[in-house]
């Protein structure tokens, strides 16, 4: 009996043994998998203001890296930036492509926008296979200076300092109560963070539900505050506030009569990690995982039944930003977690600045010597923007958001920060780095659950990485109700550079040629034969068409949950970017009308409205005089994303379904490009960011078109961007202009050095300088010099660096310059 009893016992053992060490490599297998294969991307824009006028240029530059590392993404190469308006329009759209980690961009605030927020949105096609949330997402005002009725937008920001000062209302205070590590358990001693809603300042007392006092408690900065807590068995808790006279109640969680327990005290150079249990088996065969970005940290198993342990680590060692612990009980669930921030000295980035002159005047040039050195004094390699603004009117706060902040603490966490760079603005302020570990413990990890981790299956990718640009369509018979045909293709770049490549289809006719990587646009031919190139067979080798594929994706939704708002709470500085904005239009205004004055003539007539000018113009690009019915791209800038076809939908009186347009019910079989005559297929390709406006003729005004039926859709291009695109199509071969990687706009920095420019309007930039992207590595020995000239705007200037090093390390760095 002794013996079956032994041996019952070591089986079960041996089975607990081997499940236990399944899972184990369970974990670390998806962890790995996770890191090397599945990470996600992260994007940050760095915008040369936080704030615009109407008419103003948003100068940016946008970081792409691995979610994980923070290094070089090796996953796309494409990035989307969007400028969307309060009405959920987009109103201007830009694709990049990015070499390394930034790449420069810019956005026109066109005159005719409306003031508002807009929202600046970068994401990569890879990225959408997450939340929408996970876009970056950052908010933008921009105000019409001209409009002097209405009162300056100063949204209220936090004051980190003062938000201990908040009344409490009459009516009763939200409070949340976090548990460390996810519960409380009976007779285990456990942190519990308390934080208010809307970082109101609150006092009170913890209570048992015998009315006995434990503790007193006080959230102050961020709303948060902190007591230690033993639950006693058979006992609830409340914490108790009084308010105008009478008590308020809030009950704690209720702790568990047995469980587990994760209680971790971080002290920047090191981290102590305390695990306890109160049931029968203690903490037996309980797994320990930490991570960071699914990176593996630290992992502990422990086979014997023992109530608790206590591990150190040297956080000296890690990288920084957010560290998840977890702990798995022996079934194998996740039962305790915790995030931790690691930020070591070892990991700190020393931006250095070296100025030719440190006291410029007016219109002097001024060159800058830049480098990277790590917390030893040795040069590091890396990639930064810089944007040098006047601080009389542009308020840069040292609390907001910045590459740093965002890469490391708001991506990872779910909800948003506050004032995030109100924890880096002081090195080794301990104070600050016990507030940013009260915010952990009120935080959770968002970028992936275990459970799904470990258990679910994994889905197929929805959106792939782009490395470039790609052509894909595909071949049918010209007859037979033209069924998919397979057949030999040739594509030809016709550009300055000709390159011609050739492929057979898919069996089903389908092609797709790239990745291509060009700027600007590039004219491309294809043809398709039946048997090949080379083939002496009759023409019907040739009697096949080609359809090409829409290039253009919808974009993704609109969620505006997750959005980076700057703290725009200093009124006077936003009256002066106000009225020095409205000075600069009026200068240019009158700087533009001395420029092409010319001999005075005196005119008498009636002033034509800018619409009816705008017609005239459009007008003498046409043979057939008004349209009965005109789209001008001008009046929708918002729309400019959208395909041809969708917006041919936006005619009046016409309607599309599909690929088929009708007017009247009546499908229209006439549609011209620039005069030209085109399919529908030939404009599949194309959007409203390559047309200047679109016209409908019916009646007498198509009757100059034969058998124009219902009546003739003509579409104009922008001038100099197409020359017959997509047109004269015959049997097995098209022509189309293809748009390539949007090339941002050269930021003007005026040079006083030019005897002309000395004689120019006034300067009064706010942006004194825009550098979008500077490079260290040791092709130039680490080091970057640059050069602008100092406006005629005697003010203090922020100097607001932001970039990440080669190794994954995101910095910021903000100084001033004085101009006498």
């Amino acid at each position: 009996m002794i013996k079956k009893l032994i041996v019952g016992l070591t089986l079960s053992t041996l089975l607990s043994f081997v499940a236990v060490n399944h899972f184990k490599a369970l974990v670390l297998k998806k962890l790995n998998r996770y890191t090397s294969e599945e990470y996600p991307e992260k994007i940050y824009v760095q915008t040369d203001k936080p704030y615009y006028a109407l008419g103003e240029d948003i100068w940016y530059t946008a970081y792409l890296v691995n979610g994980v590392t923070h290094k070089k993404s090796e996953k796309s190469r494409i990035i989307y930036t969007e400028l969307i308006n309060e009405q959920d329009s987009i109103v201007s759209r830009r694709e990049l492509f990015v070499d390394h980690i930034g790449v420069a961009g810019d956005f026109k605030i066109e005159k005719n926008f409306k003031p508002g927020k807009y929202i600046l949105r970068a994401y990569t096609n890879y990225m959408r296979n997450l939340d929408e949330s996970y876009l970056f997402q950052k908010e933008i005002s921009v105000w019409d200076v001209k409009d002097n009725t209405k009162k300056v937008n100063t949204p209220s920001a936090t004051n980190l300092q003062n938000s201990n000062l908040s009344t409490i209302p009459d009516n009763k205070p939200e409070i949340y109560f976090y548990p460390e590590g996810g519960n409380l358990v009976t007779n285990l001693t456990s942190k519990i963070a308390i934080k208010s809603k809307n970082n109101k300042t609150l006092e009170g007392q913890i209570k048992d539900s015998d009315g006995n006092t434990l503790t007193h408690f006080k959230t102050q900065n961020f709303g948060i505050g902190l007591i230690n807590l033993t639950p006693e068995a058979n006992k609830s808790y409340y914490a108790s506030i009084i308010i105008n006279g009478k008590e308020q109640k809030y009950s704690l969680p209720k702790a568990l009569p047995s469980g587990h327990n994760l209680n971790i005290a971080n002290f920047s150079d090191k981290i102590i990690i305390k695990v306890t249990a109160n049931h029968a088996i203690g903490l037996k065969n309980t797994y320990l995982v930490g991570h960071q970005r699914g990176n593996l940290i630290y992992e502990k198993f422990v086979p014997t039944a023992i109530n608790e342990y206590s591990v150190m680590l040297d956080s000296k060692l890690l990288n920084d930003g957010v560290a998840n612990f977890t702990l798995f009980d022996n079934n194998g669930k996740p039962v305790c977690e915790r995030l931790v921030f690691i930020d070591t000295p070892n990991n700190n980035v020393d931006i250095q600045i070296n100025l030719s002159n440190t006291t410029p005047k007016s219109r002097e040039k001024v060159t800058m010597k830049l480098n990277l050195k790590d917390q030893n004094g040795s040069p590091l390699a890396g990639q930064f923007s810089m944007a040098i603004t006047d601080l009389d009117a542009v308020d840069q706060k040292t609390t907001s958001e910045n590459i740093k902040t965002y890469l490391l603490l708001n991506s990872d966490l779910r909800g948003t920060i506050e004032n995030p760079g109100y924890f880096f603005e002081k090195k080794n302020d301990k104070r600050r780095s016990y507030q940013l570990d009260l915010i952990m413990l009120t935080h959770g990890w968002r970028r992936f659950q275990w459970t799904d981790l470990l258990f679910a299956s994994p889905e197929k990718t929805k959106y792939s990485e782009e490395k470039g640009l790609y052509f894909s369509g595909y071949t049918t018979t010209l007859k037979n109700g033209k069924t998919r045909q397979a057949s030999t293709t040739r594509m030809t770049f016709m550009g300055e550079l000709p390159h011609q490549e050739q492929q057979q289809t898919a069996s089903n006719g389908s092609f797709k040629y790239g990745p291509y990587i060009f700027n600007d646009s590039l004219p491309v031919l294809i043809e398709a034969r039946t048997d090949h190139f080379k083939s002496e067979k009759d023409t019907g080798n040739r009697n096949l068409a080609i359809y090409l594929d829409q290039k253009y994706h919808d974009s993704p939704r609109i969620v505006k949950k997750e959005v980076l708002k700057p703290l725009l709470n200093d009124s006077t500085k936003i009256t002066t970017f106000k009225e020095q904005a409205k000075t600069i239009s009026q200068l240019d205004s009158l700087y533009h009308e001395t420029a092409t004055r010319l001999d005075e003539v005196l005119v008498t007539a009636r002033m034509k409205s800018e619409t009816a000018v705008r017609n005239e113009k459009l007008n003498e690009r046409t043979n057939y005089g008004s349209p009965s019915k005109r789209l001008d791209m001008a009046d929708f800038e918002n729309l400019r994303h959208l395909s041809v076809i969708q917006l041919i939908g936006h005619l009046p009186g016409v309607i599309t379904t599909g690929d088929s347009i009708y007017i009247r019910t009546e499908l229209v079989t006439k549609i011209y490009v620039d005069e030209s005559a085109v399919d529908v297929s030939d404009i599949s390709t194309m959007t409203g960011s390559d047309i200047d406006f679109m016209d409908v003729l019916t009646g007498a005004a198509a009757s100059m078109y034969s058998n124009a039926g219902p009546g003739v859709i003509i579409i104009h291009t922008r001038l100099g961007m197409y020359t017959n695109t997509n047109t004269k199509r015959k049997p097995g071969i098209i022509n189309f202009t293809a748009k390539g990687f949007y090339s941002a706009r050269e930021y003007y920095s005026p040079n006083y050095e030019d005897d002309f420019t000395i004689e120019t309007k006034k300067d009064l930039r706010t942006t004194l300088h825009w550098e979008p992207l500077i490079e260290l590595s040791e092709a130039n020995d680490n080091e970057s010099i640059v050069s602008f000239f100092t406006s005629d705007s005697k003010s203090t200037y922020g100097i607001k660096i932001e970039g990440i090093t080669e190794n994954g390390n995101p910095f910021c760095h903000l100084s001033t310059l004085e101009v006498d």
